[in-house]
């Protein structure tokens, strides 16, 4: 005797539409994303030099006020001088 088993053949459920856009929401969050992280490399950078920009002009301030009490130094000795 054979046995014969019949495949049920069913048609393809319909897709949902939110199926349909998974692929388009994942590649819309990556490119976000890669966006997101070149924005912080750029904030990284200007930070950066943003502290670089401070220390400069730390160190000019701190140059200028030295000269500043050089010359009011020379300014008191030439006037103590003279009295």
């Amino acid at each position: 005797m054979d046995h014969q088993e019949e495949a049920v053949i069913t048609a393809k459920p319909p897709e949902s539409p939110f199926n349909q856009m998974i692929p388009a929401l994942l590649t819309a969050a990556v490119v976000g994303l890669a966006g997101l992280f070149m924005q912080v490399a750029k904030l990284d950078q200007s930070v950066s030099t943003v502290a670089a920009d401070i220390q400069e002009l730390k160190n000019d301030s701190k140059e200028r006020l030295s000269d500043l009490e050089g010359r009011v130094r020379y300014i008191e000795m030439s006037i103590g001088k003279s009295r």
